[in-house]
């Protein structure tokens, strides 16, 4: 059982897929926390979205990196 939800979560991670959960990206080189939450989130407070972003993916201060796969979690 533990397998398959892993493999599951993998899943997800590696294609970057959409679920209910919200979706993943991959964060580029001059993005921010600021410019993510702006463009996935037009109708909700940045500060908001940004604080939803951080908990989903346990960051305890504002700096991301490229490279970094963050998931964006549904609104």
């Amino acid at each position: 059982m533990l397998a398959a939800l892993l493999g599951m979560l993998m899943t997800q991670v590696v294609l970057g897929s959409q679920g209910t959960h919200g979706s993943w990206v991959t964060v580029r080189a001059g993005q921010s926390l600021w410019s993510l939450a702006t463009a996935r989130y037009t109708q909700m407070d940045p500060r908001q979205a940004i604080m939803n972003i951080q908990a989903a993916n346990h960051l305890s201060g504002d700096y991301i990196y490229p490279g970094e796969r963050l998931l964006l979690p549904a609104d």
